[in-house]
């Protein structure tokens, strides 16, 4: 048999630009061949291009009395946000790749500006960690400058600045200053700068009062609806009878400490800026942290990571790579087609309610029984999450519908249920997409709200349907719209002239078999009504839920039905606004709005199943159906195959 020149046997082959499925060169190659191409950098490697975010962790809030507010972390990304800050895509050689995840700024009592976040980074992209918040009290501190630069602090000193923002420069920009403690000259500036945002500057404090964060911006990478970057609200070291403390940016900026309430720390995962420190007994306090940030990278080709912190999805024709904490990427190879094969049912947590009107939004709802593609799991332990609902409130929000959280395994992913829409203007009010989306809510000092749009992951077949919109009727009545359900659209409410109408109804659940009989699942839940301050007629109810364990929305003389049930995930009902038969006249009744928890299902062939087959912990369940075996998962746990 001939021998080639590079003493491999068999005729050599040819460099091209093109190879065989999943990156392989069939062949035999002379070395001598390879040794050259290797040496002159000729060397054909794959590479495939990413679509990116990049989110730096958030600054801390100033502390002691009149803290500035914490710089969000630097925003980047190439795609999937507002058009003028897309950079360009990534291409990226197959191979291992180190992503590093900022974490945010503390706030220790003794410095005169709180810890800057951390930076994050994917390949040539770096995001630069948010500013501190300036110290308050005395004279004032300057907040520091960062992706976002963090507010300057309150004191009896004037015009201290706020940080810069997009420090280092980007392009396009990562950033906005903070605000600054400008007041009259012959007045103290008791009032710190909010942090700036991702979007936005952060507000400048007066003489009283602390500004609010800079806003961040939307990214829908992963979910429509997602905000990163907002900037921490700026204290006031006056008292809380003289004072207006700033709010936290949208985006997970963390509102300013008020009286003796602790300042929040900007929210994990959005590299929002922690609030700072207002006036509080005793002094020297210290501002809420700095939210860690996140990258996230999305790919047409496969992709993975070696941490369980950085879960990969699959998303109608995109992997998507979540990074919570620093991990490696590694980019290339074949979809898995091998392990163990598994039909599933993997419903996402139900979003909660709004306290008043808006029905929560069902869970994203994704399923390949019967009859579609299968998803492989790997030999040893497979993670399974499954998502919790969301609840009626949240910090400085005491009638937002909270969104629930995902559910996966494996690729699969399903997104969180909305939460339904408030019906007052404030940060509660915003709109909610998800799986499906949660109900709106009618506003009684500026313009109607959207219902929150379905199918928020962009998943194909879609997760789930929009929630339904809300009215107000010329009697001064309101109805709030249903949740949206994996069957059906949440309806509209009704609200007509003579002071007589109902919420929407929540969207319908879908009926599925895999557990060997017939349960429906992931209903909407019905949108509340208000009669406008008169007391009601029989007629003026809250909607009905979605079928499949949501629960229905409240009148003006009742609360709506209370949560929804666990491991539907469906939205709960909205409650109705309180008439002259409530004890507190025009405000949301009391009580649980929530919504269901998720489920994750998987089915496969008895005679397939692995001898080392077993779910936990012991709450998760396996049946034998026929000739299959079920693993239900009703909490988090995992899969050892």
């Amino acid at each position: 048999m001939a021998k080639g020149n590079g003493g491999i046997i068999g005729p050599p082959n040819t460099v091209t630009n093109g190879c065989a499925a999943c990156g392989v060169a069939s062949g035999v190659w002379q070395m001598n061949t390879v040794y050259s191409y290797v040496k002159n950098s000729d060397w054909v490697y794959n590479f495939a291009n990413q679509d990116y975010m990049v989110v730096a962790g958030g600054g801390g809030g100033g502390n002691n009395a009149g803290g500035g507010g914490g710089g969000a972390g630097g925003y980047r990304s190439s795609g999937y946000g507002p058009s003028p800050r897309r950079g360009s895509t990534i291409s990226t050689r197959w191979g291992d790749h180190a992503i590093t995840v900022g974490g945010g700024g503390a706030s220790p009592p003794s410095s005169c500006q709180a810890v800057s976040g951390d930076n994050s980074v994917f390949s040539t992209i770096t995001s630069a960690g948010g500013g501190g918040g300036g110290k308050g009290c005395g004279s004032g501190a300057v907040g520091a400058a960062g992706g976002s630069g963090g507010g300057a602090g309150g004191g009896t000193a004037v015009n201290r600045a706020g940080g810069a923002g997009d420090t280092p420069p980007t392009t396009p920009i990562q950033g906005y200053a903070g605000g600054t403690n400008s007041a009259p000259a012959t007045s103290p500036a008791y009032g710190a700068g909010g942090g700036g945002g991702a979007s936005a500057v952060g507000a400048d404090g007066s003489t009283s009062d602390g500004g609010d964060g800079g806003a961040g911006i939307p990214n829908a990478i992963t979910h429509s609806g997602d905000f990163y970057g907002g900037g921490g609200g700026g204290a006031s070291g006056c008292q809380p009878a003289c004072a207006v403390y700033g709010e936290g940016g949208i985006g997970g900026g963390g509102a300013a400490g008020r009286g003796p309430v602790a300042a929040i720390a900007g929210t994990s995962l959005t590299g929002g800026g922690g609030g700072g420190v207002g006036t509080i007994a005793g002094g020297g306090n210290p501002g809420g942290a700095g939210g860690p940030g996140i990258v996230i990278i999305r790919s047409p080709g496969y992709i993975s990571t070696d941490s369980a912190c950085a879960p990969v999805s699959f998303r109608g024709s995109d992997y998507v790579a979540k990074f919570k904490a620093s991990a490696n990427l590694t980019v290339g190879g074949c979809t898995p087609t091998s392990g163990t094969a598994f039909d599933y049912l993997v419903i996402a947590g139900g979003g909660a309610g709004a306290g008043n009107l808006g029905g929560g939004g069902a869970g994203g709802y994704r399923t390949s029984f019967p009859g579609g593609t299968k998803l492989y799991l790997s030999p040893g332990p497979n993670v399974v999450t499954v998502g919790g609902g969301g609840a009626r409130s949240s910090p400085g929000s005491p009638d937002c519908g909270v969104p629930g959280t995902d559910s996966s395994v494996g690729l699969i992913l399903s997104t969180a249920g909305g939460g339904g829409t408030r019906a007052y203007a404030n940060v509660c009010s915003q709109v909610f997409p998800g799986g499906s989306g949660g109900g709106a809510a009618a506003m009684d000092c500026g313009p109607l709200k959207p219902a929150g749009t379905g199918n928020a992951g962009g998943m194909s077949p879609s997760e789930g349907n929009p929630g339904g919109s809300s009215v107000i009727g010329d009697g001064g009545n309101w109805a709030g719209g249903g949740g949206g359900g994996s069957g059906g659209a949440g309806a509209s409410g009704l609200a007509n002239t003579c002071g007589t109408g109902y919420g929407g109804a929540g969207g319908a659940g879908t009926v599925s078999c895999i557990t060997g009989s017939p349960v429906t699942r992931a209903g909407g839940g019905g949108g509340g009504f208000y009669a406008g301050g008169s007391p009601t007629s029989p007629a003026n109810v809250g909607g009905a839920a979605g079928s499949g364990g949501a629960t229905a929305g409240g009148g003006g003389d009742a609360a709506g039905g209370g949560s929804a049930t666990v491991n539907t995930g469906s939205g709960g009902g909205g409650n109705g606004v309180q008439d002259t038969s409530g004890p507190a006249p025009g405000t949301g009744w009391p009580g649980p709005t929530n919504g269901g928890s998720g489920v994750v299902i998987l089915r496969l062939a008895t005679a397939c199943k692995p001898g080392s087959f077993a779910v936990a912990p012991g709450t998760n369940t396996t049946a034998v159906v026929g000739s299959c075996t079920v693993a239900t998962f009703t909490i988090t746990g995992t899969l050892t195959l």
